[in-house]
């Protein structure tokens, strides 16, 4: 079994055994890994604190083909001021979920974890809650292959600037112009709503936070994109109801 030593981010916390923990991390080298920490509930010394939800650390672990074994784990950023706003600990952890449920394990991918990384700091620093989550759920979307290219109508092509209202509908992934979205099933966007979702999947990740969508707008892609993320898990998020 090779060592391997990584940034991560943990996911998830669970107890196992009489003493032992098994943990969820998405890492910075390796995509998302389950692994043991021997001992773990026992030992006061070696692991502190260094497991819990949300936090970034130093992983060291060995990895093998089922359960990765945990060497070392060294806290680096606990996200302190996130466990003492209950809203923002919420939207952390329906981050988190997510992460959890629509990437598999050992499918490396750094903007991921980036993004994850990101999103906790910004949550942390206090900012518009709504407005983070949706420029995470639009980067999340765009960066796993599931937002789509949104630059004409599906039915006449006519381009994204020929018209200022348009439809999209998400499950399906195509957008219909004010000509034709009166018959669509969608949410209803305007053109500069459409033109800041294209954005957020091309600026440089560190400049995405500077977008602001409108409050109406917010909540309806909001709501649209864990909706659709519900359907393709096929079942709720449980983090929902905590954040609600």
């Amino acid at each position: 079994m090779n060592i391997q030593q990584t940034e991560a981010i943990v996911l998830q916390t669970e107890d196992y055994g009489e003493s032992d923990r098994l943990i969820t991390f998405y890492t910075k080298l390796g995509g998302k890994l389950k692994g043991i920490a021997k001992g773990a509930r026992k030992s006061r010394k070696r692991f502190v604190n260094a497991f819990e939800p949300c936090s970034l650390v130093d992983l060291t672990y060995k990895a093998s083909r089922s359960l990765a074994w945990i060497e070392a784990c060294k806290l680096i950023e606990p996200h302190l001021a996130l466990r003492s706003d209950l809203q923002r600990w919420a939207g952390a952890a329906l981050a988190s979920e997510i992460m959890l449920e629509m990437v598999a394990e050992g499918d490396p991918d750094p903007d991921l974890f980036f993004l994850l990384r990101d999103t906790l700091a910004r949550l942390a620093e206090g900012g518009d809650l709504k407005n983070i989550l949706s420029l995470f759920l639009l980067r999340f979307l765009h960066t796993t292959g599931y937002l789509p290219a949104l630059e004409q109508c599906s039915v006449c092509q006519c381009p994204l600037q020929a018209a200022k209202q348009w439809s999209w509908n998400l499950p399906k992934g195509v957008l219909f112009c004010q000509q034709h979205r009166a018959a669509a099933e969608g949410i209803h966007l305007d053109l500069g709503t459409l033109l800041l979702i294209r954005q957020s999947r091309s600026l440089p990740l560190e400049r995405i936070w500077r977008l602001h969508l409108l409050n109406d707008k917010k909540a309806l892609l909001f709501n649209s994109m864990l909706r659709w993320i519900s359907a393709q898990i096929k079942k709720d998020l449980k983090s929902l109801k905590f954040f609600a």
